[in-house]
């Protein structure tokens, strides 16, 4: 397993099977044939590169969700 799939997997029981849901995104096409030279470069699969962008911008926010009192 390489870095990013160790920095974004989620905190999970051993037992626990890993799901992942399918989303639909739309990038500017700068950004998008940026990400799949980087891809393209590193052997790394774009979906990977995305996820971790995602966990790195909740992270950031964390604050901003668990202060707003909604539940998911």
């Amino acid at each position: 397993m390489n870095s990013v799939h160790a920095h974004i997997t989620p905190e999970l029981p051993q037992d626990h099977p890993i799901r992942l849901e399918p989303m639909l995104i739309r990038l500017p096409p700068v950004l998008a044939e940026q990400l799949r030279r980087l891809a393209r470069a590193t052997r790394v699969r774009q979906s990977d590169y995305l996820r971790e962008a995602v966990a790195d911008l909740l992270a950031k926010y964390e604050h901003v969700i668990t202060t707003s009192g909604d539940q998911p």
